[in-house]
């Protein structure tokens, strides 16, 4: 399961030495930044293909996140990931089993779905790769790179960010392993009314389920 969580949160992202603060990056990450943070809920449905030429594989999945400060509903096909902040639960609809994990030690050094629009704010040095047409819409190209490569299962990360509203349309992650995971974001809505029921695992709901509690 640890690594199921890899894929699906690495996200949610070193070709050449990049500036640690390139000035013009900082600017327009700057600026998205204090556009998220402005929204109170966020709303998104993407796209997430994994890719490895050497393997000869390829996966698309189609994904839909929901965020609410440091809570999270993620559904990507046949599972459902939700966070309270505190637990995450990992529900597989195929095997009717749901695992419990700690957030923060699931995370480890990875990428949370609640970072995934403002993941360049710690810990990454950043610079403009210059500007590039994605699917019809007018991006920045910023690159970010890990302070503590060591630490993390890859290398590079591409922002693809539009022009006109500053928000991210696709995010690509460089695995050190040769996997890319490319996140392509079909449609963003903040300020939704979101039920706290949203980000709580309910198992009346899903009779005979399996829990495995992962939690020290």
């Amino acid at each position: 399961m640890k690594t199921f969580f890899t894929v699906i949160l690495s996200t949610l992202f070193l070709a050449g030495i990049a500036q640690d603060k390139d000035p013009k990056a900082k600017e327009i990450l700057d600026q998205v930044s204090a556009k998220t943070q402005g929204y109170e809920t966020i709303t998104a449905s993407f796209t997430s293909t994994l890719e490895n030429k050497q393997a000869g594989m390829e996966v698309t999945q189609e994904g839909l996140l929901k965020l609410k400060g440091t809570r999270f509903n993620l559904t990507l096909d046949d599972y459902l990931i939700i966070s309270d902040g505190e637990t995450t639960y990992t529900f597989s609809k195929t095997d009717n089993e749901v695992y419990l994990d700690d957030t923060e030690a699931l995370a480890g050094g990875d990428i949370q779905p609640t970072q995934i629009f403002t993941m360049w704010e710690k810990g990454f040095k950043y610079n403009y790769k210059g500007e590039q047409t994605l699917n019809g819409t007018a991006c920045h190209h910023i690159n970010l790179y890990p302070t503590k490569p060591d630490e993390k299962n890859y290398h590079t990360i591409k922002l693809y960010i539009g022009k006109s509203d500053l928000e991210i349309k696709q995010v690509i992650a460089m695995g050190k392993s040769g996997d890319v995971y490319t996140y392509t974001v079909k449609s963003f809505t903040p300020n939704k009314s979101m039920a706290p029921t949203l980000f709580a695992f309910d198992k009346s709901e899903h009779p005979g389920v399996t829990e495995i509690d992962n939690r020290f």
